[in-house]
């Protein structure tokens, strides 16, 4: 149940289990065997007993389905085609590497073992629907500022009064932190960072503050 990398975590140097990481393990555990349907949910879509997946006729028919699938009913010959299409995906990766044609995919070291790295792909061309349905929102409605959008959501549902102070008081006027707080969200969520939305704006704000908001 326990991984060797939570060993330290979970067993303290008396040997007593710490109860809330082992906690943690068992959840990690759950997750792990529901993904591999190794356990199931009664009542569950998703998480459902694997053998209610499969056709209600398939154990007086499982030749037909099988050769549905175009799978074998023997698990030795499933393997071995498997295993027979690693080596030859392995082999002409090896290939490749020798001729320099692998698209920017290397054998390189991280943390001192062996690694695949692979290349991000290249920019897609953006599709047509989406540029026409831009061209058609600008067309409409015009440029519209992000902040100017945060903005009405927050005169729309003041969520910005769900946010708690770490410190026993405020001494802020609302107005003030609801801005702070609205700007310091804005550069945190467009990743641009608050040094540059203090230096920027006819807010009046600083960029002391604004850590001190965050």
């Amino acid at each position: 149940m326990v991984r060797e990398e939570w060993r330290k975590a979970v067993v303290d140097e008396r040997g007593r289990v710490e109860r809330i990481p082992y906690e943690l393990c068992v959840l990690v555990a759950l997750r792990d065997a529901l993904r591999r349907r190794e356990i199931w949910v009664p009542g569950a879509n998703r998480w459902q007993n694997p053998e209610d997946d499969l056709p209600p006729d398939f154990e007086d028919n499982r030749d037909v389905h099988y050769d549905a699938i175009r799978q074998p009913q023997d698990p030795e010959k499933f393997i071995e085609a498997l295993e027979k299409r690693l080596r030859e995906a392995l082999t002409r990766f090896d290939t490749a590497l020798g001729l320099g044609t692998t698209g920017g995919v290397d054998i390189v070291k991280k943390h001192g073992k062996p690694w695949i790295k692979v290349s991000p792909l290249g920019k897609q061309e953006e599709p047509e629907n989406l540029v026409a349905l831009k061209a058609e929102i600008e067309r409409r409605w015009g440029t519209i500022d992000l902040i100017d959008i945060l903005k009405e959501a927050e005169f729309a549902t003041g969520f910005t009064g769900e946010f708690t102070s770490v410190a026993t008081r405020e001494a802020v006027p609302k107005p003030v932190l609801r801005r702070r707080l609205l700007l310091v969200l804005f550069a945190l969520g467009t990743n641009m960072g608050i040094k540059r939305v203090a230096v920027t704006g006819k807010h009046g704000e600083s960029e002391a503050v604004f850590d001190h908001g965050r």
